[in-house]
């Protein structure tokens, strides 16, 4: 995936911020040539890289040319076009959402940190959580798919992990994801002092052991977290049995297997019971089948024969949830693999939703002997390519940055004018629009992982 900053402005002024927006002294932020630029050189190289753009800032949605730039990039081939937002402007603006879905967009990477206003207290809005309400609303009536995600800080919201689980859980039928996020001292905190650092620092397994917690050990530490990269298992087993006839292949996530951990819940959306699919399903063993199936290569039909054998022998009908049945399961797991195994693209009222934890570059995590750790590569007006952790690390962005920016801010708000800030603990006005989506009250045995300066373990 490629992501593009289409500018370092935003419009609101909280903390933790990686990118310190509104506070460096100055303006960066591309034209639509740059941007169309930019798009082409990604797509151009052979063999093909980039299926997916993700349009970040600052606030991407700010940029003048954000509607544009997702329109162009749906018109040179990305298939998937993401951004990543606050969501203000989907809630501000009724008309938003519907004019970024025909323009192109087809995911919002929503930033949402707790399941009330007062968890929301550090981005400075007052009614934030209310203003995340209304804004997935919006986005899910226009028709696009919203991955909330969560930047979890010990002290300051890392309770809300639990919560923030029962909430997507309550609105599975809208969304089918979440990212946890273990902040990354960056940007505005890229200063913090040890002390502070050691009080903040979260990490994968810090939120492995919450869940645990949280859900009484039906989330299991070491039985339900694999890498990022593992369920792609899933996607070279949909490619090889659609046969020679496939041009380009499914998508799988490919960062490095220490970038973090997820585990997949199965979901009923209309009676909400849920299961950790590694609770009855063994993805451990059916990754090994996937590589007998892929490796003996016996042609589509008795591919396919392998494959359901396979889904069969890993199954363990006793621990399914109530209400799953076998034949919903294999029609489940046909529809999340783009009807590989039968043309039936039928629903029914059970869902994947992938729950994962993320963590990013920073003092604590960099390692320099690692090259193929960096995370983006940046394109210079010199059509140089730097290799480098971009988002994290001591003031690489601000370099940067620096060398391409367009206007000190105070000669832009001269120029152009402020735009909106949405800060200092205030109420954002939210219109006449009822707010629907309904929050459950933690179960009574839900408890906190009382977190140290360790691991976790």
């Amino acid at each position: 995936m490629l992501t593009v900053d289409l500018t370092n402005r935003c419009n609101m002024m909280c903390n933790p911020c990686f990118m310190d927006a509104n506070q460096v002294g100055y303006v960066h932020e591309l034209t639509l040539d740059e941007i169309h630029r930019i798009l082409d050189d990604s797509i151009s190289f052979k063999p093909r890289r980039q299926l997916s753009v993700q349009f970040s800032g600052g606030e991407p949605t700010l940029s003048p040319h954000f509607l544009e730039a997702c329109h162009y990039a749906k018109e040179i081939g990305y298939w998937s076009v993401q951004a990543a937002s606050n969501g203000l402007r989907f809630m501000l603006e009724p008309e938003f959402a519907q004019q970024a879905k025909e323009a192109g967009l087809n995911m919002v990477y929503l930033q949402f940190d707790g399941v009330t206003n007062e968890a929301n207290a550090h981005r400075h809005i007052a009614n934030l959580f209310d203003a995340k309400r209304l804004a997935i609303e919006r986005i899910f009536e226009a028709g696009m798919d919203i991955t909330p995600v969560t930047t979890v800080i010990n002290t300051v919201n890392d309770e809300q992990v639990g919560p923030i689980l029962d909430f997507m859980i309550e609105h599975s039928d809208m969304i089918g994801a979440v990212s946890f996020q273990p902040v990354s001292f960056t940007g505005r905190d890229e200063q913090i002092s040890n002390e502070e650092r050691r009080k903040k620092r979260y990490t994968v397994s810090h939120l492995a052991h919450e869940l645990a917690r949280y859900y009484d050990g039906k989330i299991d530490v070491y039985r339900d977290f694999y890498p990022l990269g593992s369920l792609g298992a899933f996607t070279w087993l949909a490619d090889h049995i659609r046969g020679p006839d496939v041009q380009f292949g499914g998508m799988n996530c490919s960062c490095h297997p220490n970038c973090g951990a997820s585990l997949i819940l199965v979901v009923n959306w209309q009676t909400k019971e849920w299961s950790p699919l590694t609770a009855f399903f063994d993805i451990e063993n059916f990754v090994r089948d996937i590589d007998i199936i892929t490796d003996t290569a016996r042609g589509v039909g008795l591919s396919k024969m392998q494959a359901l054998l396979a889904f069969v022998k890993n199954l363990d009908q006793r621990n399914m949830p109530p209400g799953m049945t076998v034949p919903k399961f294999l029609k489940l797991l046909n529809r999340k693999m783009g009807a590989a195994m039968s043309s039936n693209m039928e629903e029914d009222e059970w869902n994947i939703m992938w729950v994962g934890g993320m963590w990013f570059q920073d003092l604590w995590t960099y390692d320099f002997r690692r090259t193929e750790m960096c995370e983006i590569p940046y394109a210079t007006q010199e059509g140089e390519i730097s290799f480098c952790a971009y988002n994290t690390g001591v003031g690489w962005r601000k370099i940067v940055e620096n060398m391409h920016m367009v206007a000190e801010t105070r000669d832009w708000f001269r120029d152009k004018g402020r735009h909106q800030i949405y800060a200092g603990d205030r109420p954002m006005a939210l219109g006449p629009k009822e707010i629907t989506l309904r929050v459950i009250q933690p179960a009574p045995h839900a408890g906190t992982v009382q977190l140290g300066s360790g691991c976790g373990h």
